[in-house]
């Protein structure tokens, strides 16, 4: 091969592209990655439960509560705020809700040890976290579901719109 016609690395100038891509995506069949994808995409819907009913106590109060907020908000941060509004909201199963709090404080901690070697080379461990977070998010947003139609059904008057009032978009969990 003609040495003039390719350059050796390290006499390429600054700011070039290497003509070679490789992709830093894992291999379909890396369990592994696919196992801390699971926990983390768990844990996200945990978050985004504990966001939306965040915003549902909130807007019952008529204090608005964006999402982009929110986004920024630690989950510990976020079920402290749940606790709290949920307590202003005069909320039929709070203690309920505050087991359910209990437990996905607990499990807000697995979020930087599923990184380690140790815990994230262990199947059962990853298994047990995904289903813990899985379960916890069920329970919220059940609670979240009965809440939004016992109150609905409680107050049928309280739906109809009076013709000067804009309407507010329904809570949704």
């Amino acid at each position: 091969m003609n040495s003039s016609r390719r350059m050796p690395l390290r006499n390429a100038p600054t700011g070039t592209l290497s003509t070679k891509i490789s992709t830093l995506k894992p291999l379909a069949g890396d369990v592994r990655a696919q196992q801390i994808r699971d926990v983390v995409d768990a844990y996200r819907r945990l978050r985004g439960s504990t966001i939306r009913f965040v915003q549902m106590f909130a807007a019952m109060r008529d204090h608005a509560m964006p999402a982009a907020g929110l986004a920024s908000t630690s989950l510990r941060d976020l079920l402290s705020i749940l606790a709290s509004e949920a307590r202003s909201a005069h909320f039929a199963r709070l203690r309920e809700l505050k087991l359910a709090i209990r437990q996905a404080r607990l499990l807000e901690r697995t979020r930087d040890v599923v990184f380690s070697e140790t815990f994230s080379t262990d199947p059962h461990a990853m298994r047990e976290t995904v289903n813990a977070l899985e379960r916890v998010d069920a329970i919220l947003v059940g609670l979240c579901v009965e809440h939004v139609l016992e109150r609905h059904k409680s107050a049928p008057a309280a739906r109809t719109i009076s013709p000067t009032r804009k309407r507010q978009p329904a809570s949704v969990c």
